[in-house]
């Protein structure tokens, strides 16, 4: 029977778990693939301690230096779970440059190293996979890349991100952000250091990834609005529920212009109120899902596990099954062609906004306010002010029309700037 050899980097919690599901389902893959997926490298700094601890057996290879691997393993597929960018991004290219299939689930790697990784693919007609990088387990990319290949994509909402969504989804239930973060943490769902979730700055790599895999092109992290949810708290997300009728979510979001040959995209990562009869609202705690328009499909929606070692593993197994099944069909690499990509700018896109900030009970604040948003024609929706009961500064809350990003945030600074308003603030936009 022909043979798929298969190179692991990094085993850590995912690559533990990809290397079990690999030898647990080698019947399966073996009957449904019609060749054997054999493991015969793995790399890891503790490499001849964790292939103990895994049972491997002498015919595996381990090495502590993931490049040697690369150079001397010559796998088939080789799946990189190093994390980081730098040797990550070494033994990529190597794996690339020679032809190889490489199978990735390091999202920074790809929103950093795009370009080159896309290039080098494309001279030696490399596979490159990575359907566990975004929402793990739950297969957005491959129906992007496959099922919707005769269709037009025109935009996609994500819920891209676990630990931000439990945050939130608890926020509603009365926890505080602070509380709902530090259960997070012990049930496993958040890093022990959260800073790249609560930024946005995670669900802003993955939309990177999901923008190059529709167009070819390479976004940029740091090149649209990235908001996160520092500012949300629970009593945002109670407002917004009963007050509105909407549930707080970090949305991520693409729309997609321009022709194949020179894409278009608009892309932006912020708190979002998603109305509560849309889709997106009832997604909760630690689930991802994508909401993608397509011009023929209409919209689809995909929902699942978005993180841990599972969901993550079987979408990079399932990723190394497809490599493997091209190489034995000697079918050529299905990854579009790098090209250019225009970035739109999000500042004109229409949405309304929610506005709450720390106000001084004095005569004439709000008409200063308001005279604010007036300025920039930011058109007032509703204002909800909190009894002051003898504080120095209380809560209002302001809801916009649909406004351009522009306008708002020329607005917001001229509020911020205002004397009896404090710095600290909470904006959000509506779900268009």
């Amino acid at each position: 029977m022909r043979t798929v050899s298969v190179a692991v980097a990094g085993l850590g919690t995912v690559g533990r778990e990809t290397v079990r599901l690999l030898r647990a389902r080698r019947a399966q893959l073996r009957e449904r693939l019609g060749a054997e997926l054999v493991l015969t490298a793995v790399a890891d700094r503790a490499a001849a301690r964790e292939a103990r601890a895994l049972g491997l057996p002498a015919s595996v290879a381990r090495f502590t230096d993931p490049l040697e691997m690369a150079r001397r393993a010559g796998a088939d597929v080789t799946i990189e779970l190093l994390g980081g960018t730098d040797a990550a991004r070494r033994l990529a290219l190597s794996v690339l440059g020679r032809g190889g299939a490489l199978v990735t689930a390091n999202k920074r790697l790809l929103a950093l190293s795009w370009p080159a990784l896309t290039r080098a693919a494309a001279r030696s007609g490399a596979r490159l996979a990575f359907e566990g990088a975004v929402a793990g387990g739950v297969p957005v990319l491959r129906a992007l890349e496959l099922s919707l290949v005769g269709d037009r994509v025109l935009g996609l909402d994500g819920i891209l991100n676990g630990t931000t969504n439990y945050i939130l989804t608890r926020c509603e239930e009365g926890l505080s952000a602070e509380a709902a973060l530090k259960e997070a943490q012990e049930l496993g769902f958040a890093e022990k250091d959260p800073r790249l979730d609560l930024s946005g700055q995670d669900a802003a790599q993955k939309l990177s990834v999901l923008a190059g895999l529709v167009t070819g092109g390479w976004l940029a992290p740091g090149s649209f609005p990235v908001v996160g949810i520092q500012a949300v708290t629970a009593r945002d997300a109670a407002y917004a529920r009963e007050r509105l009728g909407s549930a707080v979510r970090l949305i991520a979001s693409l729309r997609f212009s321009g022709t194949p040959s020179a894409p278009r995209v608009e892309a932006s990562v912020f708190p979002t109120l998603v109305p509560l009869g849309h889709p997106l609202a009832a997604v909760r705690r630690q689930y991802n899902a994508v909401l993608v328009r397509a011009q023929s499909a209409g919209d689809l929606m995909f929902y699942g596990r978005g993180a841990g070692a599972g969901p993550t593993a079987s979408a990079v197994l399932a990723d190394a099954f497809c490599a493997a099944r091209d190489l034995l069909g000697q079918l050529p690499s299905a990854r579009p062609v790098p090209r250019a990509l225009t970035l739109a700018s999000a500042d004109d896109t229409p949405s309304g906004f929610y506005l709450r900030l720390e106000v001084r009970d004095r005569p004439g604040a709000l008409s200063r306010i308001a005279g604010a948003l007036g300025r920039e024609r930011v058109s007032i929706a509703a204002i909800h002010q909190d009894r002051a009961r003898g504080a120095a500064a209380v809560p209002v809350v302001i809801t916009t029309h649909p406004a351009s990003l522009g306008a708002f945030n020329m607005a917001r600074r001229r509020i911020l700037a205002l004397e009896d308003v404090a710095p600290r603030h909470c904006a959000m936009r509506t779900l268009a």
